[in-house]
């Protein structure tokens, strides 16, 4: 994976995420799983983008994840 940084990194300040959910569909050869595609930003304490990337993740649906099948 990589993630262009579009401004200068400095040690010791703060940064800040925001993610927003772009899609969401079903898996084709997993029909426990969906897909959820996100859009996360990285901003500094200015509020200025530090970082910007998209990733799709396979998400179990309800009742097939790790936890519920423990009983968690």
């Amino acid at each position: 994976l990589r993630i262009p940084h579009t401004v200068r990194r400095v040690l010791f300040r703060s940064l800040y995420a925001e993610s927003e959910v772009l899609d969401i569909r079903e898996s084709k050869s997993r029909p426990t799983a969906g897909i959820v595609t996100v859009r996360t930003r990285g901003l500094n304490q200015n509020d200025v983008v530090v970082m910007d990337f998209v990733r799709s993740m396979l998400i179990p649906k309800t009742g097939h994840a790790v936890d519920d099948k423990a009983g968690y």
